[in-house]
């Protein structure tokens, strides 16, 4: 339970500061955590469609970021790194209205660096596959003074 408290209040920084995340992800809900793991969920609306109804790409891909960034919050850091390397495989597609369940995994959390990735699905249907490298030294730094938002 601390481990979803943790990545919980770590999202709701994201969301605290007003940005991108705010827009596209506001919606977005972490409901289960445990270490270098996180379960998140989000219904697709209609801002998240592209042009013709189905899920943007982008947001797609903009959920492979997070994820990977609550699964690093999840293995215990505040702040979670600058990205490195994102890369998003599209499966089949998500709909208005969809339940996405978002499966994050920290697969390797270094000095440098760590690794993620991320699996969409609507169901036992997967949508897309991510995985997301992220420089942490200065997210180190930041979590060891304290320093929530990773700013040295």
């Amino acid at each position: 339970m601390a481990t979803l408290k943790h990545v919980q209040r770590v999202w709701s920084h994201f969301l605290e500061k007003g940005g991108f995340d705010t827009h596209a992800l506001s919606g977005l809900k972490v409901v289960a955590a445990s270490k270098g793991n996180c379960l998140s969920e989000l219904v697709v609306a209609p801002h998240h469609l592209n042009r013709v109804g189905g899920c943007h790409g982008g947001l797609l891909s903009h959920i492979v970021d997070t994820g990977g960034s609550l699964a690093i919050a999840a293995d215990g850091m505040y702040a979670t790194g600058i990205s490195t390397d994102l890369n998003v495989s599209f499966v089949s597609g998500a709909q208005l209205g969809d339940k996405l369940s978002i499966k994050s995994r920290c697969l390797k959390l270094g000095g440098t660096l760590a690794y993620t990735d991320v699996e969409i699905s609507v169901g036992d249907r997967i949508v897309a596959m991510g995985r997301h490298t992220k420089y942490v030294r200065v997210a180190h730094k930041a979590n060891a003074e304290k320093k929530l938002d990773g700013q040295a």
